[in-house]
């Protein structure tokens, strides 16, 4: 089998590769030796200092914490996290929906970059996920292809020399039809334990918050790791996932959401699609691994690889966001229009394949006056979409008030077949030096050559250079201040609303901020502060269909996050967020889904005394503040109301094995806007999930 695809990759590794004998004869000061890290694939590109402790805004969630949440669906992590906005487009049955600093961020898993073509964007299991790791705001260095809101990694689980011989078994069940089963286990191939393997695997299914709306999930990760020697390590990952169902219709006019018709709102159930007609199955696959070799105290040599394959087939009608005049001036839903809006059909059958390749190695040196760590790599992705697709087939007109008696009426779909191959080759070279261990000081600097070509002859190509740095000062109370300047480039892979492939993404960024991490506590406390410019940012319009924007936008806010431990038994988190996203016209318009405040507080309160022995009890309560629709829309630059949900959370242990968690999240199932841009968009019900877990 021939793979053209990599030539640049290999290449690029060789060279990487040939430089590797006489750096290793480059060290001769005495250095710290560190703990191997086992994760090797990891946004995380400076291993000398954990997330937290570097001069950005980062945070990383491991999976006690998604646990204790009861995040069933990935954008659930955003609840209690500063500067994340959480499903802005309400709960769907089908995608996870980031943004950060008021737009779109990238997801990876173990490092390598996800697809990120519609509905070829793989789906996350969080039963598979060890950690989240977030990183807000531009970030070019961790893999190039970036957007400007940040980075989320999932960390798959891998099999843990602490794990091996123990495993588990979860079965849960809750409303909305919910339940399932998953199960994990660690074991070994050698006596020592240096070839050991994991079986991570889940089912479960679960009716959607729109009438007729469903989604079933099968989901298997094998994973096997290699101890060749202390300083050679393999760990090779894959997985298989099948995702079956009706979809959500969760577009909704802003006519009988965010003001009333004449006969009230619209039902939060009301599926304006079809559901008799509206299907997907989604089924992903890849395999990938990591590989780490010391070669000495000072230089390692670490390579991560990922390939992806998922097909996707999607049919699923759409309302349009409002109904239309005789001009096509938009118009509130009456008994003049019948409350009835058109609808449209998005249609998509084909397939995505990613191969992305990370090569990088570490030097590292330390005298009495300075601790460095130089780390240069050369990473490859190719991305290949071959599909049927078109966002405007037509359905019959659907009542808002009565949408059943639309269903089952004839589809129209004409889909053309779209091929679009994008490659992007990238080189980097960071350096962090901590000076008598006060100052930090991070510089970085990264090449990338991108092109997107699409099969209908259009061909779009960058070269760009992104820039980085940063300067923390280590205070003696645990008290840090710093400051970064960061950049973020993408070329988009896919088509635009307007049928062209999108142009390049770019970001500069400035933050400061203070971090706090006392030393006599696992308390850690951050407050950042930041101002972000776009270009060529990816904007909706219209009927959604989203755009290269031709304004820049500018972005600032001001974000606290603080993570508590007091005494032995309570834990707590606060967030809080300003955030301003406007487009830079004359008008300085505000961009939608973006609220200015949001706020959130949680905690956890551990017995181990008594009666209530094992018990734990928590909850939380997450504030979400107005935002603005989008300009040009039916209610132009209207205001979203703001709201407020409580969560709750009782968990207890009994003896070694068993635990039981309920989780009950929008206590009161109170029915808000999560927001609207030309659309809105009603948020999660309540959710009520009970789980027994039986450890061995």
């Amino acid at each position: 089998m021939k793979y053209p695809a990599f030539r640049h990759g290999i290449v690029a590794s060789a060279a990487l590769l040939a430089c590797l004998p006489a750096l290793s004869q480059t060290s001769t000061v005495p250095v710290e030796t560190l703990d191997v890290v086992e994760v090797v694939g990891t946004i995380n590109k400076l291993p000398s200092d954990p997330l937290f402790r570097q001069a950005k805004s980062a945070t990383q969630v491991d999976s006690s914490v998604l646990k204790a949440q009861g995040v069933g669906k990935m954008d659930e992590v955003a609840r209690y996290q500063a500067g994340m906005t959480a499903q802005v487009f309400g709960n769907d049955t089908n995608t996870n929906w980031f943004r950060i600093r008021g737009t779109e961020a990238s997801q990876a898993v173990d490092g390598a970059p996800m697809p990120t073509y519609g509905f070829f964007t793989p789906h996350v299991d969080t039963y598979g996920v060890e950690a989240v790791e977030i990183e807000k705001g531009a970030n070019a260095m961790a893999f190039g292809a970036a957007n400007a809101g940040g980075l989320i990694n999932y960390v798959s689980k891998r099999p843990d020399r602490n794990k091996v011989n123990h495993g588990e078994v979860v079965a849960q069940v809750g409303n909305n039809g919910q339940y399932g089963l998953a199960g994990d286990f660690t074991g070994t191939l050698a006596a020592n334990d240096d070839v050991r393997y994991r079986l991570v695997g889940s089912v479960k299914r679960a009716n959607g918050e729109w009438n007729g709306t469903k989604d079933q999930s099968y989901y298997f990760a094998p994973s096997l790791a290699v101890d060749f020697t202390p300083d050679t390590k393999l760990t090779v990952l894959a997985s298989m996932q099948k995702d079956k169902g009706v979809p959500s219709s969760n577009f909704l006019p802003q006519s009988g959401t965010l003001v009333a018709t004449d006969r009230g709102f619209i039902d939060r159930k009301a599926n304006l699609g079809d559901p008799t007609q509206d299907t997907e199955t989604n089924r992903s696959r890849s395999i990938g691994y990591e590989f780490s070799h010391k070669f000495s105290d000072t230089l390692s040599f670490s390579q991560n690889y990922r390939y992806q394959h998922v097909e996707n087939y999607h049919r699923g009608a759409y309302a349009y966001p409002a109904a239309y005049n005789a001009d096509w001036s938009a118009a509130p839903l009456s008994a003049a229009n019948s409350y009835s809006v058109g609808r449209g059909v998005v249609f998509n059958d084909g397939t995505a394949k990613s191969h992305t390749l990370d090569n990088r190695l570490t030097w590292k040196f330390r005298n009495d006056h300075v601790s460095n760590t130089l780390t240069a790599g050369v990473d490859y992705r190719h991305d290949k979409v071959d599909a049927r697709y078109t966002l405007f087939g037509s359905a019959a007109p659907v009542n808002v008030l009565d949408p059943a008696a639309s269903y089952g009426s004839a589809f129209s779909i004409n889909a053309p077949q779209t091929g679009i191959t994008a490659k992007q080759l990238g080189m980097y070279v960071q350096n962090h030096a901590r000076v008598l261990n006060k100052v930090g000081i991070t510089a970085g600097v990264r090449y990338d050559r991108a092109r997107s070509n699409e099969t209908a002859g259009q061909s779009v190509k960058s070269n760009h250079t992104s820039l980085s740095g940063s300067v923390m000062y280590y205070g003696p109370a645990g008290i840090n201040p710093y400051v970064s300047y960061s950049e973020a480039f993408r070329l988009p892979t896919g088509l635009g609303g307007d049928g062209r492939l999108y142009s390049p993404y770019t970001t500069k960024q400035i933050e400061v901020g203070v971090k706090y991490m006392p030393t006599w506590s696992e308390s850690m406390v951050s407050l950042s502060a930041f101002r972000a410019k776009d270009k060529g940012a990816l904007v909706s319009k219209d009927l959604g269909a989203t755009v290269s924007s031709e304004d820049d936008i500018i972005r600032k806010g001001v974000e606290l996050q603080a993570n508590t431990q007091i005494g032995n038994h309570l834990t707590g988190q606060f967030a809080y967020t300003y955030l301003s996203s406007v487009t830079d016209n004359a008008n300085k318009t505000p961009q939608p889904l973006t609220p200015k405040h949001s706020a959130s507080l949680r905690a956890m309160y551990d017995f181990d005394q008594g009666v209530l022995k094992g018990l734990s009890l928590g909850g939380g309560v997450r504030y979400v503040g107005k935002s603005y629709t989008s300009s040009g829309s039916l209610y132009s630059g209207a205001q979203v109301p703001s709201s407020t949900l409580v969560d709750l959370v009782a968990r207890y242990s009994y003896g070694k094995n068993w635990e039981a968690q309920l989780n009950v999240n929008n206590l009161t199932n109170r029915r808000y806007l999560s927001g609207c841009d030309y659309y809105c968009y009603y948020g999660a019900g309540r959710s009520v999930v009970g789980k027994v877990t039986y450890k061995f």
